[in-house]
C-alpha cells in the first residue's frame, strides 16, 4: 500500500508538471535570460514575506556585494514549477525562498536540487533537523489554535475545549485540509502528536479520526480553505476560535484585536532555500544563502512578520516581548512538535480523497 500511495503521489507530482512548464516558458524575457553576475532571482512567497525578506535580506545581501535580488513570485507549492525549470533549461529564478521542508523533500527524491554549502558557522548553528544537504531552513510556522478571549468564559488550552462546545460556546472555524484537520482531531481525542502515524498505521485510527471529526462538524460555522480568510474571520467574530497560521493569528493580535494563540499541540514546518538543480547562478546562490542564515538579518524578518528564526542565536537580537510571540522560542516550542512530512507525503492523496467525501457526505 505505501508503494502504490508513494506511485500515486509522484504521477501527480508529474501531472501537474506539464502547465507548470508553460508558466516558466511564458516568464518575462528579462527574468528567463537573466545571466547577469549583477542580478540574483528569488522566486519568492510574495505578500509580507516579500516585504520582510526584502528589507532583512535582500537589500543587505545588494548593499554588500552589488549584487541585485529580484523577488519572482511564485505557487504556494511550486515543486512542479521547480521541474519546469529544470527539464526547460529556463530558469525564471536562480534559488528559490520559503520553500517547506517536505517540499524539498520531494525534490530531492526526483533530484531536481542542487547540494548547498553548509559550511559556515552561522549554518552550523541551524539544527540539524533544520537542514540538509539540499536545503536550509530560514524561518519557522506553525499551525495552532487561536481564539478570540472576549468570546469565552475561562482559558482555551487545547484542541480537547475546541471540541467542548458545551463548556466554550462560540462560533468555530476549521481548515478545508485533510492532513492538518485529521491531526487537530486525534489531538482532540487524547493521541499525542508523535504518535498519529502509529495510529494511522491500520483502518482504526482512521475511523478514529473521523469519528471525531463527526462529533464537531455540526458545530463548524466555517470551513477555511485559505489561511488569507482567517486574521478577517476572527477580527469580524464569524469565528470565535480557529485553528490557523501562527503568523495568521499574530497579524490580528498586532491590529489589537483580543485574540490569543496557544501553542500547546501545534504542529510546525521548516521553510527555507533551494537551488534548481543546474541554477547557472548556483555558486552565488550558495553565497546568499549563507548570507540568510547570518541571526542578526533572521532577527529583522521576525520583526517584520511572525516566524521563528531557524539560528537560534537571532533571539539575541529580537526583543522579548516580540519573541514571545515566534513559534521557535524555546518555550513555545516545547509545547509543539514537527509535522511528520515523511509519514504525510505518501499518504496525503489518500487521506485528500477521503476527507473531500466526508465532507459531501
Amino acid at each position: 500500500m505505501a508503494r502504490l500511495l508513494k506511485d500515486l503521489s509522484r504521477r501527480q507530482f508529474l501531472k501537474t508538471a506539464g502547465s507548470a512548464t508553460a508558466v516558466a516558458l511564458a516568464a518575462p524575457a528579462f527574468i528567463r535570460s537573466a545571466s547577469a553576475a549583477d542580478m540574483l532571482a528569488i522566486g519568492d512567497a510574495g505578500g509580507a514575506y516579500t516585504a520582510a525578506w526584502t528589507k532583512a535580506f535582500y537589500e543587505p545581501f545588494q548593499a554588500e556585494t552589488g549584487v541585485a535580488v529580484i523577488p519572482v513570485e511564485r505557487r504556494d507549492n511550486p515543486a512542479a514549477e521547480v521541474r519546469a525549470v529544470v527539464e526547460t533549461g529556463n530558469y525564471r529564478w536562480d534559488l528559490c525562498a520559503s520553500i517547506g521542508q517536505d517540499v524539498a523533500h520531494t525534490l530531492v527524491e526526483n533530484d531536481l536540487l542542487e547540494p548547498l554549502d553548509l559550511s559556515s558557522d552561522d549554518v552550523a548553528a541551524i539544527p540539524d533537523t533544520m537542514k540538509d544537504d539540499h536545503f536550509i531552513a530560514s524561518d519557522v510556522a506553525a499551525f495552532i489554535l487561536a481564539y478570540r478571549t472576549d468570546a469565552f468564559h475561562r482559558e482555551i488550552t487545547s484542541y480537547a475545549d475546541m471540541w467542548d462546545v458545551e463548556g466554550f460556546p462560540g462560533r468555530r472555524g476549521m481548515r478545508q485540509f485533510a492532513r492538518d484537520t485529521i491531526q487537530i482531531a486525534l489531538l482532540a481525542d487524547g493521541v499525542p502528536l508523535a504518535e498519529i502515524p502509529t495510529v494511522l498505521a491500520d483502518e482504526a485510527g482512521w475511523a478514529r479520526a473521523f469519528a471525531k471529526l463527526d462529533a464537531i462538524r455540526p458545530n463548524v460555522d466555517v470551513w477555511w480553505s485559505s489561511a488569507s480568510q482567517t486574521p478577517t474571520l476572527l477580527q469580524t467574530r464569524e469565528t470565535d476560535i480557529c485553528p490557523t497560521f501562527n503568523s495568521r493569528a499574530q497579524s490580528v493580535i498586532d491590529a489589537g484585536s483580543p485574540v490569543k494563540i496557544v501553542w500547546n499541540g501545534g504542529f510546525f514546518t521548516n521553510f527555507g532555500w533551494v537551488i534548481p538543480k543546474g541554477s547557472p547562478k548556483a555558486d552565488l546562490a550558495r553565497q546568499f544563502i549563507s548570507f540568510c542564515a547570518d541571526p542578526e538579518r533572521q532577527a529583522v524578518a521576525c520583526g517584520e512578520i511572525g516566524i521563528g528564526p531557524s539560528n537560534p542565536g537571532a533571539f539575541d537580537f529580537i526583543d522579548p516581548a516580540r519573541s514571545a510571540s515566534l513559534p521557535t522560542l524555546p518555550e513555545n516550542l516545547a509545547q509543539m512538535g514537527p509535522l511528520d512530512f515523511r509519514f504525510w507525503g505518501p499518504v496525503q492523496e489518500q487521506a485528500a480523497e477521503r476527507f473531500n467525501n466526508w465532507l459531501l457526505s
